[in-house]
């Protein structure tokens, strides 16, 4: 990847001119979004009841993990991956008190300031993504789940903090929903995790259900794969339910951030099932029509607990 006229590569650290200039908080936040709507198309409109300042902030937050998971997954950072998440870790740690010149951190630095964010989050998303790099195989559920706990929850715990929700509850629903989603991604991803030897399926489940290891790899397990998905997807169904009161809890506009969030992933839970084995070969992708006809193939109930 590299980067746009006028920007910085996103693994660049030094200082950057930009035009002859540093980067200002204008720029930086323009920077920060477009990156956001280039991987998510609908960034803007999905935050835009939110308020400038919040999905500026949301933006930032977005871009510095968009491109930390970069670094952990693309080809093109191989061999360099760890370094280039330090990297990211220092910069960090400099936006703190607003010693940056990278974009990302630029932004980054007046929203941790404006929400008081704290940096713990931000620490883990990398300890999570630095666990990419050499880990690839899970023994159990509960090491995907404190995977999740790294790589999921804290995404949903800064957002809660730049909604100005506060409180146990809150906590606890949003980090089950955060959790079933970053299940639901791997479930909806084993077409694409699998080529590059990664599996985040417990070896403890495969081994549970009779479905060795790689038949995965080979496409094609045995018909009790299909026993393990739904049983994986009921876990995943479960989490969905612990975290649904943050829906009505969260006030506005946060309830309508959080039924969009909820809804899709569930959907894309049950398009998941509705594919069955061909999971292994083909990832499924969510648009409205597709989320119209898993609502009617799942007999109308996708989202009832």
């Amino acid at each position: 990847m590299s980067g746009s006229r006028g920007a910085p590569a996103p693994w660049a650290f030094e200082p950057i001119p930009r035009h002859g200039r540093t980067w200002g908080i204008r720029a930086s936040v323009r920077y920060c979004r477009a990156l956001a709507s280039a991987h998510y198309e609908n960034f803007p409109v999905a935050l835009s009841l939110m308020g400038r300042r919040r999905v500026e902030a949301l933006a930032a937050v977005y871009a510095f993990a968009r491109q930390a998971d970069d670094f952990a997954d693309e080809p093109e950072f191989e061999g360099t991956r760890i370094r280039l998440l330090d990297a990211w870790e220092d910069q960090l740690h400099r936006s703190l008190s607003g010693e940056v010149s990278h974009p990302v951190f630029v932004a980054l630095h007046r929203a941790m300031r404006d929400f008081d964010l704290p940096v713990e989050p931000f620490l883990d998303l990398l300890d999570a993504f630095r666990q990419d790099c050499g880990k690839t195989r899970y023994e159990s559920f509960d090491d995907v789940l404190d995977y999740c706990r790294r790589s999921a929850d804290p995404v949903g715990r800064i957002m809660l903090r730049v909604l100005g929700l506060d409180g146990d509850d809150f906590t606890r629903w949003s980090d089950s929903i955060c959790t079933a989603l970053q299940l639901t991604n791997f479930w909806q991803d084993l077409s694409v995790d699998l080529p590059r030897d990664r599996l985040y399926l417990p070896l403890e489940d495969l081994r549970r259900f009779a479905v060795p290891v790689e038949s995965l790899f080979q496409g094609n397990p045995p018909p009790s794969f299909n026993d393990l998905l739904r049983f994986e997807l009921d876990r995943t169904r479960s989490l969905f339910s612990e975290g649904l009161p943050l829906l009505a809890a969260s006030g506005f506009p946060g309830v309508v951030y959080f039924s969009a969030v909820w809804m899709g992933g569930r959907a894309v839970l049950e398009l998941v099932g509705l594919q069955g084995r061909s999971i292994l070969s083909r990832r499924p992708a969510l648009d409205a029509g597709t989320m119209l006809r898993t609502l009617v193939s799942s007999g109308g109930r996708p989202w009832i607990p």
